[in-house]
């Protein structure tokens, strides 16, 4: 991939966040905007957050599937699957996560 192809990417990618950000100011300056509607959503955007940024690094290791994911990360990402649903957030499961990974890759496994 060329620089040129590169900066287009983001420069797309910060573009689009930017218009879904200032759809939603725009939506909550509005006197009829009801934030209780929305609750259900802004909810379960932190666990979709953390399902996205990890799943993908755990199935698709060395550009193949299944092949080479080790037992330290299918541990790991169940352990910071249970802290996500009893912590409710992502900050703890994803720290907890990570230290049983390291604790896992570099003394059991």
């Amino acid at each position: 991939m060329d620089n040129l192809t590169l900066w287009l990417i983001f420069i797309t990618v910060g573009i689009g966040t930017f218009a879904i950000r200032l759809s939603f100011i725009h939506l909550h300056g509005r006197e009829n905007f009801n934030i209780g509607k929305h609750q259900r959503v802004l909810q379960l955007l932190a666990p979709a957050v953390l399902a996205a940024l990890s799943i993908p690094a755990i199935i698709f290791q060395d550009k193949t599937v299944l092949d080479s994911v080790s037992m330290a990360q299918i541990t790991a990402a169940s352990v910071t699957a249970i802290l996500a649903w009893y912590f409710r957030g992502v900050f703890w499961p994803l720290c907890m996560g990570m230290v049983t990974f390291w604790i896992l890759k570099f003394y059991v496994f």
